[in-house]
């Protein structure tokens, strides 16, 4: 791995926390960890910051010392959530020397991920605060993936990276809320999504969909041995 692939994964380098950087970060984890409650069990609209401040035994003042909105509190602890599961997701893949199979591995597994994931059905409603929580927590581990195929010449960019963000995180986003509200079925949704991934990086169509059907098949082959649904 490069110093700038490892700076992608890990983030820029921190000194060790102290005393006061650990309480800072135990007090932001609570009112996350409250915040995720509340949206689960009453919805984006009806989650305030009296009652995130209320669950989580903590001040107004304390409140706006992290998060400067509700929404703002929400976005981190739903990204927080779906950035677990795109570090799963990569920990799961299988090797291989291809960047366009790593890619559909990594779409497969992450779109089921992002699915399961109950933060996901409240946040369908709210479409915006979404596309915003992905972008800020799976966005990193893509383009790493996508810069290791483009090194190799096996993807070809031709739009600028920003586009390619926007492009594949509204896409998923999409793709959930047809998961959520419609029911659809998990592996089209992943079959989809991973086309789409790997025609927009200059994969041809028809060598996509094959490889798209590949990765589909070690995902449920991933999931058969770890004994769990092919849905979560």
């Amino acid at each position: 791995m490069t110093e700038t692939e490892t700076k992608v994964r890990n983030g820029v380098e921190r000194k060790k926390p102290n005393r006061m950087d650990r309480r800072r970060l135990e007090t932001r984890a609570k009112l996350m960890t409250a915040t995720l409650q509340l949206v689960l069990e009453k919805g984006v609209d009806k989650t305030t910051m009296d009652a995130i401040t209320e669950t989580a035994d903590l001040g107004r003042r304390t409140f706006y010392y992290h998060f400067a909105s509700k929404e703002e509190c929400i976005l981190a602890a739903a990204g927080a959530a779906y950035e677990r599961h795109a570090e799963l997701a990569e920990e799961s893949l299988s090797d291989d020397n291809d960047p366009a199979m790593v890619v559909a591995q990594h779409a497969h597994a992450g779109l089921a991920g992002l699915l399961v994931e109950p933060v996901t059905v409240p946040l369908a409603s709210h479409p915006k605060l979404l596309a915003e929580a992905l972008d800020a927590s799976v966005g990193k581990f893509a383009l790493q993936d996508f810069h290791t195929g483009i090194d190799q010449g096996r993807f070809h960019l031709t739009m600028s990276e920003d586009l390619l963000s926007g492009i594949l995180v509204w896409s998923i986003v999409g793709l959930l809320i047809e998961g959520v509200e419609q029911g659809a079925e998990l592996g089209d949704l992943q079959h989809a999504y991973s086309i789409l991934v790997l025609t927009t990086l200059g994969v041809q169509a028809e060598e996509a969909e094959k490889i798209s059907k590949q990765a589909g098949k070690r995902f449920r082959a991933r999931k058969r041995r770890s004994g769990k649904s092919v849905t979560g």
